[in-house]
């Protein structure tokens, strides 16, 4: 699974030879991802894709702004789960199918929660006994705050206008996942993700069907 945090952590699975799964955050991550599921031939499920709009809708018929998320209490409290509990039932769908699969997620609220994975596949019904492995993707906060800035998402206006603030609450954040195995990969410059599958391999016993 490949995710960011301000500050500069991402995460994100892929899969060989059985099923597996990638999570991976926005922004310059999303090409680390992406460089994967290809690498991977794995089934690539982007969360914003999945229920971006969705969101928007149903922001806007309880009166709130389009494209407000991270300041606004609905999203955070009910949207905002509900995103993520379709995205790992998507993914299970796959998995379910023999399919690897790359999820495309910024997983920023949940980083310092350990059992979030597990219990995140467990409610999803993932299939028993895929190794993960966690790629954290890094970035200095400069280089996310020029990438949001050059995305020029809504959602992105609220941590860009009080940057100092948003970086301090996440971009310290470390990823404290269990039930998975880690990579670090530095995201300021172009990343090796050929060296990123090969070294996913050889960690542990035989080859891996997940990266996040």
């Amino acid at each position: 699974m490949i995710g960011w945090r301000a500050g500069g952590v991402g995460r994100r699975w892929g899969a060989v030879g059985e099923p597996g799964l990638d999570l991976l955050p926005a922004l310059g991550p999303f090409r680390v991802a992406a460089g994967l599921a290809r690498r991977l031939r794995a089934v690539y499920l982007d969360k914003d894709s999945l229920a971006g709009d969705l969101v928007d809708a149903a922001l806007e018929l309880v009166g709130r702004r389009a494209g407000g998320r991270e300041d606004d209490p609905t999203y955070l409290e009910r949207l905002m789960p509900a995103e993520y509990k379709a995205l790992f039932a998507t993914a299970a769908d796959n998995l379910r199918l023999g399919l690897p699969i790359v999820l495309d997620a910024p997983f920023a609220a949940y980083l310092g929660n350990p059992d979030f994975l597990t219990v995140s596949a467990d409610r999803a019904s993932w299939p028993a006994g895929a190794p993960v492995v966690v790629v954290e993707v890094r970035a200095s906060a400069e280089t996310v705050r020029t990438r949001l800035t050059q995305r020029g998402l809504p959602r992105d206006r609220a941590k860009l206008a009080d940057w100092p603030a948003f970086w301090q609450r996440l971009g310290a954040q470390a990823c404290a996942w269990s039930g998975a195995r880690h990579i670090v990969v530095d995201n300021d410059t172009q990343p090796d993700l050929d060296a990123v599958v090969r070294l996913a391999g050889k960690i542990g016993q035989g080859p891996l069907p997940a990266f996040y």
